[in-house]
């Protein structure tokens, strides 16, 4: 009983000043990934704290100027992963001074690897439904700034430079992967060519498809049989990621299919679209 208690009182003080912060910084790794955006859980936290009103930046993106000044404009976001029969996902905002704002978390019973964080990521992001967030500028905090003197200019290049090599190593090492899938297909294409086939057959279109036709800033998803435009992608700052214009949802690429993600009341949908660009 004095836990649950501790737990809502944490919550609604986190609500009285929650709308203070513009930004929340989404982090690039979790403590329990190998790899950065692994399971596509960053981009998920930053989609769903999108859907709660915040304006999240991933660690790895360009930070607007007014937060490269002022580092307290922003709340730090972190995820965490406990359990073994029982996954809880745990989602904590902390502010610039390291307080923790707010915390929430989301249990499950999922074994598979590739749900068990976003299913327990999703029912925590259900706790943040009580901030009712809505960013009001707190004078105290906007005026607070990080670039005030020569040696926290240098600190602040530093990490800058810092950042940019980081993203560097990450177009280096997406490079690589993207070169290693290229010689690994030749490969097996020519393993496939030296093989004696009798007969070779095209696989067979599905009798409808979505033909993508290129617009400023995106695509425009037409139906080969109606011919009517039935989504309107718009793109974003990644690569095969783009939103729905006037719709809820996102269409990424994933595994080599384009998927369509959005909600519908309280539910999260996903569906696979057969789009030929």
């Amino acid at each position: 009983m004095i836990l649950i208690f501790a737990s809502c009182f944490l919550k609604m003080a986190a609500q009285n000043s929650i709308n203070d912060y513009k930004y929340v910084i989404v982090e690039k790794q979790f403590h329990f990934q190998n790899e950065p955006n692994q399971y596509d859980l960053n981009e998920l936290t930053r989609f769903l704290l999108k859907k709660k009103g915040f304006r999240p930046i991933l660690e790895s993106d360009v930070f607007p100027d007014d937060l490269k000044s002022n580092y307290c404009l922003a709340l730090q976001s972190e995820v965490k992963a406990s359990g073994f029969l029982r996954t809880t996902v745990t989602i904590v905002l902390k502010d610039c001074n390291n307080n923790i704002m707010f915390k929430a978390d989301g249990t499950t019973k999922e074994k598979d690897f590739d749900k068990v964080y976003s299913y327990g990521l999703r029912k925590a992001f259900e706790d943040f439904d009580v901030l009712n967030y809505n960013y009001k500028p707190n004078g105290a905090i906007a005026s607070k700034t990080v670039v005030n003197n020569t040696e926290d200019a240098k600190d602040d290049s530093a990490e800058v430079e810092k950042l940019k090599a980081e993203i560097k190593d990450l177009k280096k090492e997406k490079a690589k992967k993207e070169s290693d899938l290229k010689e690994t297909r030749t490969k097996l294409k020519g393993k496939s060519n030296s093989k004696k086939e009798s007969k070779i057959t095209k696989p067979k279109k599905a009798d409808t498809y979505l033909e993508a036709v290129a617009i400023d800033n995106g695509y425009n998803l037409v139906n080969s049989n109606s011919k009517k435009v039935i989504h309107v992608l718009v793109k974003t700052g990644m690569d095969n990621v783009y939103t729905i214009k006037g719709n809820n949802g996102i269409v990424y690429k994933k595994e080599g299919k384009w998927v369509r993600e959005y909600t519908k009341g309280k539910k999260t949908l996903v569906e696979v679209l057969n789009v030929e660009f």
